[in-house]
């Protein structure tokens, strides 16, 4: 699946984003971290997700901004590589 950065105008606290890390989200879309820049009220999450459409409508769905939504690869300074333009995902099992 491919990776996205979302761009948020506005620089969200703990106290906001804990109950969105709890929100459920679609089959196949996954919130893997958060960048929040504090001194320009800006935030940027990455997320792995189907489609853009389909992160969109995550966002609509929640009530979340977001100014834009970039598809991503990511670099690898160790391997000195682009990761492939679609990745797996492993979800890790309840014991």
């Amino acid at each position: 699946m491919p990776r996205y950065i979302a761009v948020h105008p506005a620089a969200f606290t703990e106290e906001q984003l804990q109950p969105l890390a709890r929100a459920p989200v679609p089959q196949g879309v996954f919130w893997i971290s958060t960048y929040c820049g504090f001194a320009d009220n800006t935030t940027f999450c990455h997320w792995v997700a189907p489609t853009m459409e389909a992160l969109a409508e995550v966002f609509k769905q929640y009530e979340v901004p977001y100014t834009a939504i970039h598809e991503v690869r990511r670099f690898d300074p160790a391997t000195a590589q682009l990761e492939p333009a679609a990745i797996e995902v492993k979800v890790a099992q309840p014991v």
